[in-house]
């Protein structure tokens, strides 16, 4: 019985430097033609308005390559909590309004635009082929709502500049502890969390970002009253 639980069981993944981990999923989530997302936050607040009154809560959406994204954002403001919809095309942004429900395009540089966030050239990935440094593999661990497989857990710490410019100043700009769940065979990223120190606010905001459906693709167009 126990050789065939072993025979059974997921063979350890290859032992390789956490750099090498890193870069090769780097590339893979470049090649990816669209993906989901969950972004969710905890601790600090973080605004996405420049009143600083509306707090972003969390996002679940899809995003598209090379610039397409869609989303239902949960938004905290005062007396409120309420979830509006988020399209993004490039630099270009639209935001259903929080109290008629109506789409209306968002000025620059406001709000929470995924398609930015996730742009293969200046996204994330990004971040992981170029801002990441002092990388640790921690080991191996299988995520809860993950894959059945054992992911490479990796340490290290993210420059912030580039992180703050892609967010719209949500996130950083100072330097941040990150945690990366990778696959190993396919290096796609399962999971990252971003522990922001939000200088000058107090708390730390802690930011978890989960992947999955990798390579689906859906139709993301802009509203239609933009069209």
């Amino acid at each position: 019985m126990s050789l065939l639980l072993a025979a059974c069981a997921s063979p350890e993944p290859e032992d390789l430097p956490p750099e090498e981990i890193v870069s090769r999923s780097a590339e893979r989530m470049k090649a990816l033609e669209g993906f989901h997302f969950i972004i969710d936050r905890t601790g600090g607040p973080a605004y996405v308005d420049p009143d600083n009154t509306i707090v972003f809560r969390r996002a679940e959406g899809y995003f598209v390559a090379p610039d397409r994204a869609q989303a239902t954002v949960r938004v905290i403001a005062p007396g409120l909590v309420t979830e509006v919809g988020v399209i993004g095309v490039g630099a270009i942004q639209w935001e259903t309004n929080l109290l008629t429900g109506q789409w209306q395009e968002l000025p620059p540089n406001w709000g929470f635009n995924p398609a930015v966030l996730f742009d293969a050239e200046i996204g994330i990935q990004s971040v992981l082929a170029a801002d990441l440094s002092d990388l640790t593999l921690v080991g191996t661990e299988e995520l809860e709502e993950g894959p059945d497989q054992a992911l490479y857990v990796v340490d290290g710490l993210a420059a912030g500049e580039r992180i703050y410019e892609m967010s719209y100043q949500l996130i950083g700009p100072e330097q941040m502890q990150v945690r990366l769940w990778i696959a190993p065979e396919s290096f796609e990223l399962h999971r990252a969390i971003v522990t922001d120190p939000n200088t000058g606010q107090g708390e730390a905001t802690i930011w978890q970002v989960d992947f999955s459906e990798f390579g689906t693709i859906v139709d993301i167009q802009p509203p239609p009253a933009a069209e």
